[in-house]
């Protein structure tokens, strides 16, 4: 499944530590390898708007909606964080008066939310809720992959890709926060999956040989 797939070690978005590269010389000779494969092609989720919503005449609403979603799943991490903490460290936070009244991401999404009635987390639980609090409701809120993602709308506009490593635009600075977490993608996907807007979600299959290389790595 799309869960799988965004935490093999073949979709994983690679983070470059850009202090570790050399610096480019004018003999230096650029070489291919099957890691630079891997390195290229740019991971996307795909989501799919709800009837009703998509077939929209310009870009720039599709853009305004997805700003929409993105802001609100964002404000559902920052309250499941705020939870998380002890009474007397979440004393020391003001809380913006925007954030009155929204629920936690993990009560959004139905295998975490504290309405239900289970006694025992199975693994299946337990796996949902560290993902969620090392991603998007941990103190870091994944900024950098917010800070990074690329939005590329599909034709007509009833969808859209979310690239986690644009080949445009600076590179990210912090792995925890950034879309090579594998917590942050997966915590994003499903916070996207309990937005009222989404019908779907899932993560893409690059279409050369760059997928290739990808499932050759998973087999090691």
């Amino acid at each position: 499944g799309t869960i799988d797939e965004v935490a093999s070690r073949g979709w994983a978005v690679p983070f470059v530590d850009q202090s570790e590269q050399p610096k480019p010389s004018s003999d230096m000779v650029p070489k291919k390898n099957e890691t630079d494969a891997i390195n290229e092609w740019e991971r996307m989720i795909v989501v799919d708007f709800v009837p009703g919503l998509g077939g929209m005449k310009e870009e720039a609403e599709l853009l305004e909606v997805v700003n929409n979603m993105m802001a609100d799943i964002q404000d559902m991490g920052e309250v499941g964080w705020l939870r998380s903490l002890g009474k007397e460290e979440a004393e020391e936070y003001v809380i913006d008066e925007s954030l009155v009244g929204v629920p936690a991401l993990s009560d959004m999404f139905s295998l975490t939310s504290s309405l239900r009635s289970v006694v025992n987390d199975n693994a299946r639980i337990a796996f949902w809720r560290e993902a969620l609090k090392n991603g998007i409701e941990s103190e870091h809120a994944c900024s950098e992959m917010f800070t990074t993602l690329f939005v590329k709308p599909r034709a007509g506009y009833y969808s859209y890709d979310l690239v986690m490593n644009p080949s445009d635009g600076p590179p990210p600075q912090d792995y925890e926060s950034s879309a090579s977490n594998p917590a942050c993608v997966m915590s994003l996907i499903a916070a996207i999956s309990t937005h009222p807007y989404t019908l779907s979600v899932k993560a893409n299959f690059p279409i050369y040989h760059g997928w290739l290389v990808a499932q050759k790595l998973d087999s090691f």
